[in-house]
């Protein structure tokens, strides 16, 4: 499995120590202290890994999606990653 980068990273692991629920953009940004663009492709590439779900009703400009929703997959990354030893 793919490491996620550095800011996919980030977004991944605030989402997994939150609540379950659809987060903003700007959400993340107070989560993570990404810019909105460091956002949107830490959340493009956590959609392409399928660890999140993006949703795109009306886009909140700067971001290029309305929330976005941590999946059961990304949990799953997330677990691997923090395994101690693991370097998949």
């Amino acid at each position: 499995m793919k490491k996620p980068g550095r800011n996919a990273e980030k977004v991944l692991y605030a989402l997994v120590g939150s609540e379950i629920r659809q987060y903003t953009g700007k959400d993340l940004e107070g989560m993570t202290a990404l810019s909105p663009q460091e956002i949107n492709m830490a959340v493009r590439e956590l959609e392409k890994m399928g660890a999140v779900e993006v949703h795109l009703r009306t886009p909140q400009d700067p971001y290029l999606f309305t929330t976005t929703t941590l999946t059961a997959k990304g949990r799953a990354i997330f677990q691997v990653m923090a395994a101690p030893g693991c370097d998949t």
